[in-house]
């Protein structure tokens, strides 16, 4: 089998059509069809439904696909490795963040890049992560940083962080108590993203209640608008908002009777890296250590403290 015939099915594949792919490739047509028609004769199964318009893959053709990506993906790490020279460091790195760090790591993490390793060819992917395992698996991602992720025999994990779950709310007074009690958590309608959403209510459940939804959003950034312009509450991680509720904008409140919290899973596929990949892990963990040392993860003021003693609270139902 042929590693030009591989390339071919990949990019037919993904482009659902062999006319587009042949244009792609610059392969004509009859060409490109026997790179397709050698595999499926060597595997003895068809890999692609035939349509009027385009192609579409069969069963085998999906289990082939990941197979193929895997295995390009293999090819160009070998390439990469080869032309290392020196001390020198190439190659290409994706990376996959979720939405609720991404905006936070990003910026430092490609200056770091930048500056230590300019052959690095840096990509950075954000999605949730049940789509990040999926892109893991199928080779289109190197690394990503996973919210406590199911476990995959696939993947190695490494615990980089973990982090306070607290209640985000429009500006209030200082009169506020800074903790939400269960059954305040309970019956106050949340913006949320489906992730943390999942994450809170399984570690919600032994305590007998879940979090109510106004509206799950997956998307931080309609959350944080939504926030900033006075309507509703969410619960997320504490970094995802800790700028706005260090500055005033938003209050951040902690749960009290609840360890609420995520933990963030670096992650890969088997024990082999790339040089490139070796090199942006430790970029990555220079960057969670240097916001961790600014205190962008830690747990908000003790409740105890002076500041925030206060015999009142208000009704977190009410907030509009």
């Amino acid at each position: 089998m042929e590693l030009r015939s591989i390339e071919a099915f990949v990019r037919v594949a993904e482009l659902g059509s062999i006319t587009r792919a042949s244009r792609d490739l610059g392969i004509v047509q009859p060409a490109l069809s026997r790179h397709i028609q050698r595999i499926e004769t060597e595997l003895g199964t068809p890999l692609l439904v035939r349509l009027p318009r385009g192609v579409q893959l069969t069963l085998a053709g999906r289990r082939f696909l990941q197979h193929s990506r895997r295995i390009l993906h293999e090819v160009a790490r070998a390439a990469e490795e080869m032309n290392i020279g020196g001390d020198g460091v190439s190659g290409r790195v994706v990376v996959g963040i979720s939405p609720t760090l991404s905006s936070l790591l990003t910026p430092g993490l490609i200056e770091r890049c930048a500056s230590a390793y300019p052959a690095i060819n840096l990509t950075i992917v954000e999605e949730f992560t049940r789509r990040l395992q999926v892109d893991l698996v199928n080779s289109q991602v190197d690394l990503a940083l996973l919210t406590n992720p199911p476990p995959n025999r696939a993947l190695r994990f490494t615990a980089v962080l973990t982090e306070p779950i607290v209640v985000v709310m429009p500006r209030l007074s200082r009169g506020v108590s800074p903790v939400v009690t269960l059954d305040e958590l309970a019956s106050t309608p949340m913006l949320v993203t489906r992730g943390i959403r999942a994450l809170v209510d399984e570690q919600l459940a032994s305590h007998g209640v879940c979090i109510e939804v106004d509206c799950e959003i997956d998307a931080v950034e309609a959350i944080r608008r939504m926030l900033l312009r006075g309507r509703g509450a969410s619960i997320m991680p504490i970094s995802a908002f800790r700028k706005e509720i260090d500055e005033g904008l938003l209050t951040g409140l902690a749960v009290g009777g609840v360890n609420l919290s995520r933990t963030i899973m670096l992650s890969h596929v088997g024990d082999k890296v790339s040089a490139a990949a070796q090199a942006v892990m430790g970029l990555l963990r220079a960057e969670i250590d240097a916001l961790a040392q600014r205190g962008i993860f830690s747990a908000l003021p003790d409740p105890n403290a002076a500041h925030w003693a206060t015999p009142q609270r208000r009704t977190l139902a009410g907030v509009a």
